[in-house]
């Protein structure tokens, strides 16, 4: 392979700089997220929830947008255009769910390996609601 060829090739792995670190670390372009499923107690896939967050270590509370074609009944819960708001080592993360009456609250504990991109530690990955 030609020397420019694996030049460019390499530069699209590394094509932003994170600033969270005091070592320069070099971050790829995705963008992560991290998804729920949502049921109700019949096993239905819930819609048209709200979902907010809550970093329980700093009381810092926040409504997660939804985007991209998901799944029915699944819901973005962490991105990392949140992640300046975790430790990177990790932090406790309250989520909940609510719409009219049909609500979910659920822990999680999210880190940011290298200062880069949203990872989940620890939480259920379906949900069941209640009343």
């Amino acid at each position: 392979m030609r020397a420019d060829v694996r030049v460019a090739i390499l530069s699209l792995g590394a094509l932003i700089g994170c600033t969270r670190q005091s070592s320069p670390t070099v971050c790829t372009a995705l963008f992560a997220y991290v998804t729920l499923t949502v049921h109700d107690p019949q096993r239905a896939a819930v819609t048209g929830l709200t979902i907010s967050d809550t970093v329980r270590r700093t009381g810092q509370t926040f409504v997660m947008s939804q985007f991209g074609s998901l799944p029915v009944g699944s819901y973005v819960i962490f991105d990392d255009s949140h992640t300046n708001l975790i430790r990177t080592t990790g932090d406790s993360v309250r989520v909940a769910g609510s719409a009219g009456g049909t609500t979910f609250v659920a822990d999680f504990v999210f880190d940011v390996p290298g200062g880069c991109h949203v990872r989940k530690l620890a939480g259920p990955d379906t949900v069941v609601t209640g009343p």
